[in-house]
C-alpha cells in the first residue's frame, strides 16, 4: 500500500504571492479539455482530511465534485486547503448536522438555471456552469440521502429523488449537462441484484434518460462489473455515477472509476473520473 504523508497543515502549504499570482492567472485561463473527480469523502477525520487534499492535489483535475461533505474539521481544512492555492471552492455549511456536497474548480463556476428549481433539496445538490473554449458546461453534484431499515429514512430518500427529478421535469432542456454524485441508488440490472432496493430507487437511475441524459461509464464499459463502495461482507454497490447529455458523449474521453483511494483508505468509496474535449 503507497504511504502517503499526512505531515500538513496550512503553513506547509503555503506560497508566495508572486507565485500565488501567477497561479490564479493559469487557472482562470479557459480552457479546451477539462478533466473532473467525482468522489465521496466520507467526512474525514483531520488527519484523514490531510491525506485526502494532498492526494487530490497530486492528481490535478480541473475539477473536484466531492460528496459526503459537512460542517467538520475535515472538511473545513480541504475547503482550506484549496482555497489557498487560489481555487474556486462552493461549500454550502447545512445545519443539522446534514451532508452535502463540496465544489472544488480551477475555472471560476457561476449559477445555472437549475439553481431556480432546487428550493426542496436542502443543499444536498450544487448546480453552476463553467465557460469552455468554445461553450459552457452545466455541473449539477449531489449526495443522495443513504437508506436504511427505518420508515422515515426511507420516506426522506424517496422524496428527495421525487423532488430532484421534478426540477430535472421543469428544467429538462440543457444539451451540455453533467449530472454525478453518490446517487445512493443502482442501475436495474445491477449485479449481484439486492432485492431490498425497492422500484422507486432504480426508476430514479432509469428516468434520467427522459432528460436525454446517459451513465457514461455504462456507454464506455456496457457489461463491466466494477463497484464505487464495498461493503464489509465484500458485496459491491455501484453507488457513484457519472451521467452527461447526450450531447456531450462525444466530447468525453474517457470515464472509469479510480479504486487507488478505496485500496489505499482514503475513504469508503472509489471515486469516479470523466475527462472531456472541446476542441
Amino acid at each position: 500500500m503507497k504511504k502517503i504523508s499526512t505531515n500538513l497543515t496550512l503553513d506547509s502549504f503555503a506560497t508566495n504571492d508572486d507565485s500565488q499570482k501567477n497561479l490564479k492567472e493559469e487557472k482562470e485561463e479557459v480552457p479546451s479539455t477539462i478533466s473532473t473527480i467525482c468522489w465521496n469523502l466520507g467526512n474525514p477525520s483531520i488527519d484523514r482530511a490531510k491525506k485526502q487534499a494532498s492526494w487530490l492535489n497530486a492528481q490535478n483535475f480541473d475539477l473536484l465534485l466531492l460528496t459526503e461533505c459537512k460542517k467538520s474539521e475535515g472538511c473545513f481544512f480541504i475547503e482550506r486547503y484549496f482555497q489557498n492555492f487560489r481555487y474556486h471552492v462552493i461549500f454550502p455549511k447545512l445545519e443539522n448536522n446534514e451532508y452535502g456536497v463540496m465544489i472544488i474548480s480551477k475555472i471560476k463556476p457561476e449559477l445555472s438555471n437549475f439553481s431556480k428549481f432546487m428550493t426542496f433539496l436542502n443543499n444536498r445538490v450544487i448546480s453552476f456552469k463553467i465557460p469552455l473554449s468554445e461553450e459552457e458546461i452545466e455541473i449539477i453534484v449531489t449526495y443522495v440521502p443513504s437508506r436504511n431499515a427505518t420508515d422515515e429514512k426511507i420516506a426522506r430518500k424517496k422524496q428527495f429523488l421525487e423532488n430532484l427529478l421534478l426540477c430535472f421535469e421543469k428544467d429538462p432542456s440543457s444539451h451540455n449537462r453533467i449530472f454525478c454524485g453518490d446517487f445512493n441508488v443502482l442501475e436495474p440490472d445491477h449485479d449481484p441484484h439486492y432485492p431490498f432496493f425497492e422500484k422507486w430507487e432504480y426508476n430514479f437511475y432509469s428516468k434520467l434518460s427522459d432528460y436525454k441524459m446517459k451513465d457514461i461509464f455504462r456507454h464506455f464499459y456496457p457489461t463491466a462489473q466494477e463497484y464505487s463502495w464495498v461493503g464489509r461482507t465484500n458485496d459491491g454497490y455501484r453507488y457513484d455515477h457519472f451521467f452527461t447529455s447526450l450531447d456531450l458523449i462525444p466530447k468525453i474521453t474517457e470515464c472509469k472509476y479510480y479504486h487507488e483511494p478505496r485500496e489505499n483508505r482514503l475513504s469508503d468509496h472509489s471515486a469516479i473520473i470523466c475527462k472531456l474535449k472541446f476542441a
